[in-house]
Order: structure tokens, then C-alpha cells, then sequence
């Protein structure tokens, strides 16, 4: 909603309140505060911002929004109270200039917003009311601002009388692209076509989109007709081509890259290589498995040996856990590679597929070859 179609529901809402007591129930567009939290601090625009930053993004996102001051909500069974605001909250909302708190929003998503303050009586009762226009561009932070809650790359938005964050899942995205798809057809294309320019003249179904933040990218399912997702593994470094192109296309160095069967589109290259996890299997498991089939005895020393010899590693002395580099060919990698457990503590192993069973088999029952790799004859179980 427009602020001028804010301020039409609003007049409607204080007259029911001033005259009949009555108020919408909390929802997509209102939102209701008994007073502003000070967080032990004096700068009201600070005081202004970690009491709203969150709920300006996300009704920005949504469809717009009003927030009521000084309104008690008994979150058991949902009951209003038109209670009113005291000196202390007052005080400190007459002295909020909405300049500056549009200054806020440029720094954090390098976009202004469209917000109303204003004061209103019922009775000896004073209220305040936040006007919040609905965006045409997603609003989405450059940075983490841990001050106000918000985190960098975290659309927020409005939904079910609460926020949410739309790139927190697969369900969660599919849900926040089925609203914006479910507005007039002209402001959906509005807010896509800013995203990216040249949105509207391809078939969205044609559309990948990358999502940094999740180490996600999604793309149209035709078999099952939804949004599906995949992980995938993205230099995020300055120096990274993600970051290269992104920025590229910021400064607004790339326009049409390619326009293939009339289609204008942004092509993005660079290597996309996947982060899922893949079955896999130790290297004690696949000496155990080995053992089983082989005519000769095998170490887990001579196993490392025969990897070399087949080219899958560089060092037969390779650390299987942690190593300072890793010692696979990537040639080899169907057979054997380098999986990362866990990425905050750096845990990475030498892992095997099954598939490596039956070639390591093949390569120990052929006697002629021992000496040459082994130094040595093995001996037969």
C-alpha cells in the first residue's frame, strides 16, 4: 500500500477507536506496541531504530503496514486495550526526524524507505501511529547490523501477523515468491524487473536464482511445477567471480551479455561445484571391504600406496584427517576426494566411493605389478 492508502485506512481506524472502541485484530497490515523498549539509551533515532528496523524491512517486503503505540495486546487471547502512551514515550517520538531514519535504511539496504510519524488523541489518551509504504524493490541488508538485529543477505517480510525470513529454506523462499507472484501482475514485474532489468522479458521458468547468503541455488521444477533448490559451493571472497560480476553489475558496467533466441540474459560463468554431501565411505571401511575379496594381505600403509600408484592421491603419506592440502586428483574424484564435515571448525577427511573397493581389488590381485609399486612380493592370506 502507498502512504495516501495508509493514510485513508488509518483515518478510518482512529474514528472506530475514538467512537466505538474498536480496532482491527493484528495481522498482515497492523501491528500493535504498549511502548517503545529504551534499551538503556538516550539518542531517540537509536532508540527508534532497535524498536523498528526489523518491522520497517519487513512490511517494506510485504505489503505495507501500520503500527499502533500504546496499544496492550494480551498475546494469550489476543484482546486489545487502547491504554495510551506515557510522558517518557512521547518525549522521546516527538523528537524522531524521519530524515534520518530514512539516512538508516540507505546504509543498510542502500534504499530509502517511505514511512509516516504521527501523534493522535482519544480521550485524555495519547497514541502515536507508524506509517510504512510498501516497497517495489525487495529491501535486503548490505551488512550485518547487529545492533537492530538485522543480519546481511536476510529478506524479511510480512506474513501471518509476524516476520519472516524469506531466505531462511526452500519453503520459506517458495512461499515469499508465491506472494509476490499472487500481487497485481504490473508491481510484481516492477519489483523483479529493478532486481534484474531485463526480468520481465524472460520466461521466469528460464530464471536461476543464486542465493549467497544459504549457499543456495534455486530453479523451476517442471516435473513437479515448484521452486526447487540445490547447494552449491560459492567463492564468496572480493576476489571471488560471484562478487566480481555482482559488483560489475552494480556499477553498471554489464548490460546485455548475450541475447540468445531473442532473449536478453545475464550470464554469470564461473565454476559452481557441489556442496551437498555425497555417500562416501572411510578409508579403514574400504581397507576392511578390500580385504574381504583380495588374495593377498594389505596394510592400511600399502593401501595408501596403491592409491599413488593409481594416480588418485599425490602422497602416499597423505593425513586422512585434516590434511594441510589436499592430496587428491581432482581426475580421481569419482573415486576419491576431499569432504568437508563440518566448515566452521574446518573438519575435512580423505573419503572413497564404493566404487573404489573394486578398483583397489583389481589393482592388489594383479601379482605382477607388486614389486614395482610395493618393493616387495605380498603375501597371500
Amino acid at each position: 500500500m502507498t502512504l495516501k492508502e495508509l493514510k485513508e485506512q488509518i483515518t478510518q481506524t482512529v474514528d472506530n477507536l475514538k467512537n466505538h472502541g474498536l480496532f482491527p485484530k493484528e495481522n498482515n497490515l497492523f501491528d500493535y506496541k504498549m511502548e517503545l523498549n529504551f534499551f538503556g539509551l538516550l539518542d531517540p533515532i537509536d532508540i527508534f531504530m532497535r524498536n523498528f528496523a526489523k518491522d520497517i524491512l519487513a512490511f517494506c517486503n510485504g505489503n505495507g503496514g501500520i503500527i499502533i503505540l500504546g496499544i496492550k495486546e494480551d498475546k494469550i487471547n489476543g484482546t486489545l486495550e487502547d491504554i495510551g502512551l506515557d510522558a517518557l514515550n512521547i518525549d522521546l517520538l516527538n523528537k524522531i526526524d524521519l530524515n534520518l531514519i530514512t539516512q538508516k535504511f540507505e546504509k543498510i539496504a542502500k534504499v530509502g524507505v517511505g514511512i509516516d510519524l504521527q501523534s493522535f488523541q482519544s480521550g485524555t489518551r495519547k497514541f502515536y501511529y507508524l506509517l510504512i509504504e510498501k516497497q517495489n524493490q525487495v529491501l535486503i541488508p548490505i551488512n550485518d547490523f547487529p545492533d537492530f538485529k538485522i543480519k546481511k543477505g536476510e529478506i524479511l517480510y510480512r506474513t501471518s501477523s509476524k516476520n519472516e525470513i524469506a531466505n531462511l529454506s526452500t519453503q520459506d523462499f517458495n512461499r515469499f515468491l508465491q506472494l509476490k507472484a499472487n500481487e497485481k501482475s504490473k508491481e510484481f514485474m516492477e519489483i523483479w524487473s529493478k532486481l534484474l532489468p531485463e526480468m520481465f522479458d524472460i520466461n521466469p521458468r528460464e530464471i536461476l536464482i543464486i542465493n549467497p547468503k544459504s549457499n543456495k541455488i534455486y530453479g523451476f521444477n517442471g516435473k513437479d511445477n515448484v521452486l526447487s533448490s540445490s547447494d552449491i559451493d560459492i567463492d564468496k571472497s572480493d576476489q571471488g567471480v560471484f562478487n566480481i560480476i555482482l559488483n560489475a553489475i552494480s556499477a553498471g558496467e554489464i548490460g546485455r551479455i548475450s541475447d540468445t533466441e531473442g532473449k536478453p540474459l545475464y550470464k554469470i560463468v564461473g565454476e559452481i561445484k557441489s556442496s551437498a554431501p555425497r555417500e562416501h565411505i572411510s578409508l579403514s571401511t574400504l581397507l576392511v571391504e578390500v580385504l574381504k575379496e583380495t588374495k593377498y594381505k594389505l596394510s592400511s600403509v600399502q593401501l595408501k600406496v596403491a592409491m599413488k600408484s593409481l594416480g588418485w592421491v599425490s602422497d602416499d603419506k597423505f593425513k586422512v584427517e585434516n590434511p594441510t592440502k589436499d592430496p587428491t586428483n581432482p581426475k580421481y574424484h569419482e573415486f576419491i576426494w576431499l569432504e568437508n564435515f563440518d566448515k566452521i571448525k574446518d573438519v575435512h577427511k580423505v573419503v572413497c566411493s564404493e566404487k573404489a573397493v573394486s578398483k583397489i581389488i583389481e589393482s592388489v590381485n594383479d601379482h605382477l605389478t607388486h614389486k614395482e609399486i610395493y618393493g616387495k612380493s605380498l603375501t597371500k592370506k
